[in-house]
């Protein structure tokens, strides 16, 4: 019975022994042991970009079990993007995500590191690629030279790069000739290589100089195209030729308007420079300056520096060459008074023979004291600007055109006309386009006084020029707004002289003291001058256009003629003729304000125009004459 129980004893002795190392087994801490990646450690992906497989870890303890709830920390490499968790425990499972890895800018590796207290860290790597075509930069420069038909120095070249400054390889570029008759060496299609160049073989520009040579560079997604530009130089010179007309007029001992010149051209066309050309004059032909010029430039012209004309009727210049004997140019030029024009235009209708007389006589008066050419300048003008039934303007006028209007304004005796500039030249101050306005009812008796041709002359001068706006412009009135302004242009100072104007006590020359603002300082003073065209008053028995007004056309800046001048000499001091009346009485007939009061614009030789003065000729229809005294 003892060892009965005994045994019994040992063996529930021994099972309680089992049950307490069991227990003890049971309750032993667990620890992080190992920290492993629970997915792929090297990804891929684009610039900027999330990788497509969210990096996690895992956490084991000492038995390979996950180990929930330790914490796990991530961290980026420099210009590795950026991960949604830096720090995260571990779930029930032992893993712990980065939440999604959003790739750096920078092409290359780049890395994502997890880290636990405690254990070796698990690295992620990730070959990071560029991001998609963003623009292409260029990798020679925009412009080059050559000769026309030859290839550029360096072939047209690109880099590609996306939206991060990386480069982007294996992209095809295509290169295509957009303008001129160039073409492309090679294959027109180009892959960028590693590096993210694309280059073609070379670029054979066209053959002509005056159009424009250029190539571009496109690649798909990409908005904007590379261009290259080539400047394309001409070959060496095959032909001569003349540049300028063989024949024109040209006024003695004044240069012509369009000095002779040659050009000189390659086996294309293109004007070319390094000709040497000798221009010599004929017998009684006057003489040149600039004799020997060389063709320049991107017109290839060697141009006479000026050919002053001689006295002989018809007169001749040479031009010849030594690189080419067998060719020479005769430039002519026929010796006439006057080079200059004025362009009449009617804007209602043919008017009457005598009324057209009068604007045929009034064009001569002028071209008889002005000789030289202006310069021409292109005008772009709306319709009705200048005057009514004036149209649209778009064209050069070489000298100076007049828009006039023979019209029913305000029956007889009322407004008896008007005149003046619409347009001026910006580096001269000359003006181009004018207006002349004659009321019709007024007209019959213009022409019963025998007065209709200095008025008619008279209203042209003030287009021209003579009149207080245009004298502004080169700043030669003083004593404006005084008792005694006067006009201070040398030009017309001599010549005031010259015809007995020193026997005016006050400063020269006098302008118009008296009257409204188209009257006062827009016409030489009345009381001295009596009778010389530009007065204020139009008298029947004629009235000279005198070497005085054509003095003033010089200080505005026009090549004159003052000796073909009308007769015309200043009254003596105390003659009845100069002081018995301070102003003429009987058929007389005021101008009154005869400014034409429409604004006034300057133009520049490029057309580009600018406003001068402010006016509307349709609001503005004051009455400009009376009979008799003011």
């Amino acid at each position: 019975m003892f060892l009965k129980d005994f045994r019994f004893v040992r063996a529930f002795s021994s099972a309680v022994i089992a049950v307490s190392v069991l227990a003890a087994c049971g309750d032993e801490p667990r620890t992080p042991t190992a920290f492993v990646s629970d997915g792929p450690n090297t990804l891929v992906g684009s610039a900027n970009a999330t990788v497509a497989s969210n990096p996690e870890v895992r956490v084991e303890d000492q038995r390979g079990r996950g180990l929930p709830n330790v914490l796990v920390r991530w961290a980026v490499s420099a210009d590795g993007g950026s991960v949604v968790n830096d720090s995260v425990r571990t779930d029930a499972s032992g893993v712990a995500t980065s939440g999604g890895w959003r790739l750096g800018t920078k092409a290359g590796v780049q890395t994502l590191t997890a880290t636990v207290s405690g254990l070796p860290p698990v690295v992620f790597l990730a070959n990071v690629l560029p991001g998609p075509p963003f623009v292409m930069a260029r990798q020679i420069a925009e412009v080059q030279s050559t000769v026309v038909n030859t290839a550029v120095p360096l072939a047209p070249s690109v880099r590609v790069i996306d939206a991060f400054d990386n480069v982007v390889p294996n992209v095809p570029v295509t290169f295509r000739v957009i303008s001129g008759d160039g073409a492309i060496l090679g294959d027109t299609i180009r892959v960028s290589d590693a590096s993210g160049v694309a280059s073609v073989d070379g670029w054979r520009i066209g053959t002509r100089t005056s159009v424009a040579q250029i190539v571009a560079a496109q690649v798909a997604g990409i908005n904007n195209p590379v261009q290259f530009r080539a400047a394309a130089m001409p070959e060496a010179a095959v032909m001569i030729e003349p540049a300028s007309p063989l024949f024109q007029n040209g006024v003695p001992l004044l240069g012509v308007s369009s000095r002779p010149a040659v050009r000189a051209r390659d086996q294309y066309g293109n004007p070319t420079g390094g000709v040497t050309v000798t221009f010599t004059p004929g017998a009684g032909s006057g003489s040149v300056t600039g004799s020997t010029r060389e063709t320049v430039g991107p017109d290839g012209l060697a141009r006479v520096g000026s050919w002053i004309l001689g006295e002989a009727a018809e007169q001749t210049l040479i031009a010849t060459s030594p690189q080419f004997p067998a060719e020479s140019f005769v430039y002519r030029a026929n010796a006439v008074s006057s080079v200059f024009s004025i362009e009449t235009v009617f804007v209602n209708g043919e008017p009457s023979g005598r009324n057209l007389r009068s604007v045929e006589t009034a064009v001569e008066r002028w071209r008889n004291v002005i000789a030289g050419e202006l310069t021409p300048v292109p005008v772009v003008a709306g319709p009705n600007e200048c005057g009514p039934g004036v149209p649209a303007i778009n064209e050069t006028i070489r000298n100076v055109r007049i828009y006039i209007n023979f019209d029913s304004i305000d029956g007889r005796g009322g407004v008896l006309g008007r005149a003046g500039p619409c347009y001026y030249r910006t580096s001269s101050g000359i003006p181009i386009i004018g207006f002349v306005e004659l009321d019709t009812a007024d007209l019959s008796a213009l022409n019963e006084s025998g007065t209709l041709d200095d008025v008619m002359t008279h209203e042209f001068g003030h287009v021209l020029g003579l009149q207080r706006f245009t004298w502004g412009l080169r700043d030669l009135v003083a004593n404006a707004g005084t008792a005694d302004p006067y006009y201070q242009g040398a030009a017309a100072r001599e010549q005031f002289a010259a015809i007995g104007g020193g026997v005016y006590s006050g400063i020269p020359v006098p302008l118009e003291n008296t009257g409204g603002a188209g009257t006062r300082e827009s016409h030489w003073r009345i009381s001295v001058l009596r009778r010389e065209l530009m007065v204020g008053f139009a008298q029947p028995g004629g009235m000279p256009l005198s070497r005085l007004s054509v003095g003033s056309l010089s200080d505005l800046g026009y090549i004159v003629r003052p000796d073909n001048a009308e007769t015309f000499t200043v009254p003596s001091f105390g003659s009845a003729a100069f002081g018995a009346a301070t102003l003429p009485t009987g058929d007389a007939i005021q101008y009154g304000d005869d400014d034409w009061p429409s604004a006034i614009w300057s133009i520049d030789e490029r057309g580009r125009r600018e406003l001068k003065r402010s006016g509307d000729w349709r609001q503005t229809r004051g009455r400009e004459s009376r009979r008799g005294g003011r």
